[in-house]
């Protein structure tokens, strides 16, 4: 017997809590490579999903309407950083800088070059055209944590259908090498629509988890950044 609360409390997690950019990673990450993944997966995903029950269904329609939502905002973002690319460079190479390693950082991209070259001013302007993106990415944070909980409440009160659905997948290449079953047989094999529509939910958080993630990167290191200029402004006031 599968306990709920331990599946709710593992769902949760996996939803809210991970993201295929980790926070060692990012400023290894290649943003180009990443925005052209997410917008497929945008596409891939679509706004269709599979009807189960009302309580359920409104749990796929708001995660579709948060989808969306989420690779507008994506989007816009990928446009912004390709008429922006000094700065996407910058901020990209130095998201897990420390203050020092930053202002050093800064400092020698803006050395012997002439004003229109500088990084800060660039920084500055994009970030003034970055602010409306960046506003909506929190609120779809926001949105995405609360849909989390409601993810891990139809996980939890179908524990034992996801679960034999993921204890077959595991086992279904070893099966198969011992199994006479055709292609067709396989195929034909009925889909449970509560574990379709679980997936389904499922990658669509990790989507826009992970278009989230990689927007909210950036707008660290610009705060970052500010936060360093106020501090520079205060000592020269003292």
């Amino acid at each position: 017997m599968f306990k709920k609360s331990i599946l709710a409390g593992l769902i949760i997690s996996a939803v809210s809590g991970c993201s295929s950019i980790s926070g060692v990673e990012s400023s290894t990450v290649d943003r180009k490579q990443m925005q052209t993944e997410i917008a497929q997966k945008c596409i891939d995903l679509g706004d269709k999903y599979t009807p189960v029950a009302y309580a359920v269904d409104k749990v796929s329609k708001i995660m579709v309407e948060i989808q969306e939502r989420q690779c507008t905002v994506a989007n816009n973002y990928s446009t912004l950083s390709a008429k922006h690319a000094d700065v996407a460079g910058f901020l990209a190479i130095n998201a897990d800088k420390s203050d020092e390693e930053l202002v050093k950082a800064m400092n020698d991209f803006d050395s012997n070059k002439p004003e229109d070259k500088k990084i800060r001013p660039q920084v500055e302007a994009f970030q003034k055209a970055s602010d409306e993106i960046f506003e909506a990415n929190v609120e779809l944070a926001s949105d995405l944590a609360l849909q989390a909980a409601e993810i891990a409440i139809v996980a939890a009160d179908n524990a034992q259908a996801i679960a034999y659905d993921a204890a077959g997948g595991a086992l279904n290449s070893l099966f198969k090498s011992v199994s006479n079953e055709s292609k067709e047989e396989t195929e034909d094999k009925e889909i449970v629509p509560i574990v379709e529509a679980y997936n389904e939910l499922k990658n669509r958080s990790m989507l826009a988890l992970d278009a989230n993630t990689m927007i909210s990167l950036d707008q660290g290191t610009i705060k970052q950044l500010n936060e360093l200029d106020k501090i520079v402004a205060d000592k020269v006031k003292s």
